[in-house]
């Protein structure tokens, strides 16, 4: 049962990474396209969202040990994702409500 939940947890901390690089790349190009203060907002906006990206390859990379035979880190896999989940709400919220 373990390890289904965690097979679960890696393709989905794998898929938020995929979804959050594309979108950073397009809040950045976004950034890129405007020559002002204002761009260089959307630029910084698009570096904070590599913290939750980095999160995701973080827990993907718990998961791949974890199914490599280190059992003790089904907690740690768990918690990381969760934490994913939440960096990513915070920064899909600052981006749509704050800077669009």
């Amino acid at each position: 049962m373990e390890k289904d939940a965690i097979v679960a947890i890696l393709e989905g901390a794998v898929s938020l990474a995929g979804l959050l690089l594309v979108f950073v790349g397009f809040v950045y190009a976004r950034g890129e396209a405007m020559a002002s203060t204002r761009g260089d907002r959307f630029k910084h906006l698009a570096r904070a969202g590599i913290a939750p990206f980095g999160i995701s390859i973080w827990c993907a990379w718990i998961c791949v040990s974890y199914l490599q035979g280190d059992l003790t880190l089904f907690r740690s896999a768990v918690l990381l994702f969760r934490a994913d989940l939440i960096g990513t709400t915070l920064y899909a919220f600052l981006v749509l409500f704050v800077y669009l």
